[in-house]
């Protein structure tokens, strides 16, 4: 269960990708989409980045910042996105909100640079989305609400 998508000779198709994580996660990717749609223009791309072990997934931009990345794993996805190290008020006031599960996911991040690093957050449900809003709140500074 959750294996990633490996095989970086073979491109997915969308239909491959759909099936593959299941109508859960393919309903989750278009929450995603349609809310960050909302507050700013966005792009995503299949990607197959940073080696073996992430495999396929999408890389969703606003312009040319890059957000996160979407990776595709057996009945589910996960989120991967980078973030700096809480230290403002809005980002406390933020990180506040997040579920218990949220703040082990920023607990158990892979560091990088002064205090921030690398969540991986593992979605299965849509309530984890919110979690996933509230990161992408921190990081951007904006009000980006996942529903």
């Amino acid at each position: 269960m959750y294996e990633r998508m490996l095989d970086k000779q073979k491109v997915p198709t969308e239909d491959e990708v759909n099936n593959y994580i299941g109508k859960k996660s393919v309903e989750c990717i278009a929450l995603i989409k349609g809310s960050l749609e909302k507050c700013m223009p966005i792009s995503m791309e299949l990607k197959f980045p940073f080696g073996s072990s992430y495999g396929w997934g999408y890389k969703v931009s606003n312009k040319s910042k890059h957000l996160f990345y979407i990776f595709f794993e057996k009945g589910s996805i996960t989120v991967t996105l980078q973030i700096s190290k809480i230290k403002t008020e809005k980002e406390i006031e933020k990180y506040n909100q997040l579920s218990e599960e949220g703040k082990k996911y920023w607990e158990n991040r892979y560091p990088c640079g002064d205090g921030g690093g690398w969540v991986h957050y593992r979605i299965i449900n849509k309530k984890q989305l919110q979690d996933i809003g509230l990161f992408l709140g921190i990081k951007t500074n904006k009000e980006t609400v996942l529903i």
